[in-house]
């Protein structure tokens, strides 16, 4: 067996029911008042088209009674002739109201009833008093009794006067009526109203307890939130609409909570990350630099101790290759950080001289700087470069300009050295073993070394 169960206590359903109260108000006002307003206006109908022409009707019919007996008694007392024309003209009223007043109350079986009672007592007075008279004064002169003839005159008066009090009680009860229905029709309008105000003061009451004092309330916890306080927890109470947005407000309080604290420690990672990868970048540069200035210490002294050439070379190989392998390995753990531009990395490796040697050779950017080369040329530019400084670093000379041009086509590097002539030799050997493809120009005490890579 299923129990019903009533509507759920939502804003919605309280909405609807007080908006139905004020329809139901209306429809009854409504109703009341048209059923009035028609009611009275067919009683005025009734009364203006039926009853008071019926009225009229009656006191023509009486009217015309008397005219005829004033014109009968007339003749009686004078025998004159024309005495008798009010009693002709009263009988064609007499005929034409009785016509009127039936036609009119066709439909009030008492009226026909009294009036066929007045038309009745009229005939027998007309047939066997006024017009026996008529003709017995006409034949002889005389006039008969007058006891039936008053007799039959006093009762029709009083048939006459019935059918006027049944027509008059008629118009008062439609008048009572009209009246009665007026003041239902009032009455009705005044409570609708009366129970509309109070309908619309409770609707305001039970609107401002039901959605405008928990919505302001959940409105102030939600600006607290959206303040900062991500910990106020948000409490919703009322109807069930302002409910569930609480609860949805709620439930996305807590989402951004565990979504910030997710962020904070996603931060402090990556914090710790990059901490890590500064101290791993710049304890590999300072590995890398030094490792590199022993390269060139290592080539000037091959260079003063022939002898001891290929041992030095095999030193300075494995070297190089500890300095690849701690690069790799170092910038591999930054893989996320932009390199730097051709540009940028050539100043790098000249200011590495100044570091190892205590000062730097002069560098010139010339060409259209804003080019960017591909990784890979940018590392075999730099690579070429360390290699060419490194075979000109020799006791009592070395680089003294580097010169990097950029254009659309090719990337050019010349580089000048101060090289005493005693050792021109052995900087072109070291520079061809760097660099198999550079052009070297030797000059008295000086040699100018230029690279081509084209793009």
């Amino acid at each position: 067996m299923t129990i019903p169960r009533f509507p759920p206590r939502t804003l919605r359903w309280q909405v609807i029911l007080l908006v139905s109260g004020l329809l139901l108000l209306l429809t009854t006002t409504a109703i009341v008042t048209t059923a009035a307003r028609v009611h009275v206006t067919d009683v005025g109908s009734r009364v203006r088209d039926t009853l008071r022409p019926a009225q009229v009707a009656v006191a023509a019919l009486g009217k015309g009674y008397v005219d005829m007996e004033t014109g009968e008694r007339g003749f009686l007392l004078t025998r004159d002739p024309q005495f008798l024309q009010p009693y002709e003209t009263g009988h064609a009223a007499v005929a034409g109201a009785e016509g009127d007043l039936r036609r009119l109350m066709a439909g009030d079986a008492e009226s026909i009833t009294l009036l066929d009672e007045v038309s009745a007592v009229g005939a027998e007075w007309r047939t066997q008093v006024a017009e026996p008279s008529i003709a017995q004064v006409r034949a002889d002169g005389t006039v008969a009794d007058g006891r039936l003839g008053k007799a039959l005159s006093d009762t029709l008066r009083a048939r006459l006067a019935a059918l006027g009090n049944h027509l008059d009680q008629l118009i008062a009860a439609r008048l009572e009526s009209s009246r009665r229905a007026n003041a239902t029709a009032n009455l009705t309008t005044g409570l609708c109203v009366g129970l509309a105000l109070v309908l619309g003061i409770a609707s305001v009451v039970i609107l401002r307890r039901s959605l405008v004092t928990p919505l302001n309330r959940l409105v102030a916890q939600v600006r607290e939130v959206a303040a900062g306080d991500l910990h106020r927890e948000v409490e919703a109470a009322g109807p069930e609409e302002v409910v569930r947005l609480g609860e949805a407000v709620e439930a996305m309080r807590v989402r951004i909570l565990s979504e910030a604290e997710q962020v904070a420690a996603s931060a402090n990672r990556i914090a710790r990350l990059e901490e890590t990868d500064r101290i791993a970048r710049t304890l590999g540069d300072t590995a890398i630099r030094r490792l590199y200035g022993i390269t060139l210490d290592l080539q000037s002294a091959a260079a003063r101790f022939p002898r001891s050439g290929p041992v030095m070379a095999t030193a300075i190989s494995g070297i190089d290759r500890t300095i690849s392998a701690l690069r790799s390995s170092v910038y591999g753990t930054a893989a996320t950080r932009t390199r730097p531009a051709l540009r940028a990395q050539v100043s790098d490796v000249v200011g590495e001289l100044e570091t190892t040697h205590g000062r730097a050779p002069g560098l010139v950017l010339t060409g259209d700087l804003d080019i960017e080369p591909p990784e890979e040329v940018t590392a075999e530019v730099t690579q070429v470069l360390r290699d060419i400084l490194r075979a000109t670093a020799v006791p009592g000379g070395g680089a003294e300009e580097v010169e990097l041009a950029l254009s659309g086509e090719e990337i050019r590097l010349r580089v000048r050295c101060a090289v005493p002539d005693e050792q021109v030799a052995g900087v072109e050997l070291a520079l061809a073993e760097a660099s198999g493809d550079a052009v070297v120009c030797r000059e008295p005490g000086r040699v100018t070394v230029e690279w081509r890579r084209p793009l």
